[in-house]
């Protein structure tokens, strides 16, 4: 069966605050025996796509924090077919809304 994961980095930067963190929302897409097959396999695409690289002021460390949402596909891929969806409360939307910085 396919699955879509949303995992969740965060970059670690030495002159950020807690609250300063940049963070990514990465779907990534599997092929999986079951649900806790895709979990598995989501966390280790997770962990693996852990880095670092250096910046003039420091080192950034982007680190995988966990799986947000797992969603099983259905039926087969193809064009138009739903990869990833979501409920939003209106903070959120809005927050998606807003351009980045």
């Amino acid at each position: 069966m396919w699955y879509s994961a949303s995992l969740l980095f965060r970059a670690v930067h030495p002159t950020d605050r807690d609250s300063d963190w940049l963070w990514q929302d990465s779907i990534v897409l599997m092929n999986a025996s079951d649900e806790e097959a895709a979990r598995q396999r989501a966390e280790a695409i997770g962990r693996d796509h852990e880095h670092e690289y250096q910046t003039t002021s420091g080192t950034v460390r982007w680190e995988f924090v966990r799986v947000e949402r797992l969603c099983e596909i259905e039926g087969e891929l193809r064009d138009g077919t739903e990869l990833f969806s979501r409920f939003l409360r209106e903070s959120e939307a809005e927050s998606l809304i807003k351009p980045f910085d």
